[in-house]
């Protein structure tokens, strides 16, 4: 057989009767995928293409279907990355059947982390909003933020680099939350808030962690009093909250926690102050309302309370 024919054959073969893969529950779009890895269209296009990590059945329109292998083959992708093992290495190691113990993680992370600091202290917007676009594409956002943005914000301190760095990268998850918007129709609706614009950052970093895993955020970090908290939950018909408190809530945590077990769901706060005056007062884990000191475990465990 001539090699055009070949390569007519191979794709006749990839490329299955429409109609009949749509009737099938075996098969289903990216978007199925997404929901059920937690990982992103975006990322899940970015692994194919850069890396050939997928190998999706093609409908004869070209629109890519999976299966339960699938499924399988992005949760043995996440266990490697998790590990800090860079996604351009995945596929040998899945090839070779290697397992998690026997391999070193990659610096590759480091070297991100230098060149973020790096752009950060030479204030290169383009470069950083570079950096941003290809790692997130790359990496789920917990990832991402979990082993190059935190550990870069570390190294750069305080002062002009930190405050411009995360300007840029605000911009970037900004941009992110409302782009995700309009893709998440019907599924619930997470009310993250924050005092006065002090924690914007970890507002729309929280709510790139939460779209990832097909939660729908509603993002208000300005708010300028405690107890519009209430309102906006009820105004926008929230079904969890994440709400970051400042140190001057410290004082009244008894007060706002028994304000929160009023709504009626789940929600998760965070503060490393306002964790100790809860700690103090045994209030903590009361009911549906959990109290975190540390943003990401926060999130993560929120997440993982929403998701039940």
């Amino acid at each position: 057989m001539s090699q055009p024919n070949q390569n007519a054959e191979a794709k006749k073969q990839d490329s299955l009767d429409e109609l009949a893969l749509l009737d099938s529950s075996e098969y289903f779009p990216i978007r199925e995928l997404s929901l059920r890895t937690g990982v992103n269209s975006v990322t899940l296009r970015a692994w194919e293409r850069r890396y050939g990590l997928l190998k999706p059945k093609r409908t004869d329109k070209g629109h890519r279907l999976y299966d339960q292998g699938d499924v399988q083959r992005v949760e043995g992708i996440l266990r490697w990355i998790q590990q800090g093992v860079a996604v351009s290495k995945v596929r040998a190691l899945l090839e070779k059947g290697a397992t998690l113990d026997s391999v070193v993680p990659s610096n590759e992370w480091l070297e991100w982390q230098g060149a973020l600091v790096k752009a950060a202290e030479f204030f290169q917007e383009d470069k950083i909003e570079q950096m941003y676009q290809q790692i997130f594409s790359q990496y789920p956002a917990d990832i991402a933020i979990r082993d190059w943005l935190l550990p870069s914000f570390e190294q750069l301190g305080r002062g002009a680099p930190l405050a411009f760095c995360e300007s840029v990268l605000l911009s970037c998850l900004m941009a992110r939350v409302s782009n995700f918007k309009g893709q998440k129709k019907n599924v619930p609706k997470v009310l993250i808030a924050g005092l006065a614009s002090q924690r914007s950052m970890w507002c729309y970093m929280a709510a790139a962690i939460l779209l990832d895993k097909g939660l729908s955020c509603c993002v208000v970090p300005n708010v300028q009093h405690s107890n519009d908290w209430s309102s906006l939950v009820e105004g926008i018909q929230a079904q969890s909250v994440l709400v970051f408190c400042e140190n001057e809530l410290g004082n009244k945590a008894e007060e706002l926690i028994h304000q929160m077990q009023q709504w009626q769901r789940p929600v998760a706060v965070i503060g490393a102050s306002f964790w100790l005056a809860a700690h103090d007062s045994n209030m903590t884990d009361l009911g549906e309302v959990k109290v975190y000191s540390e943003a990401l475990e926060g999130v993560i465990n929120f997440m993982d309370q929403t998701a039940r």
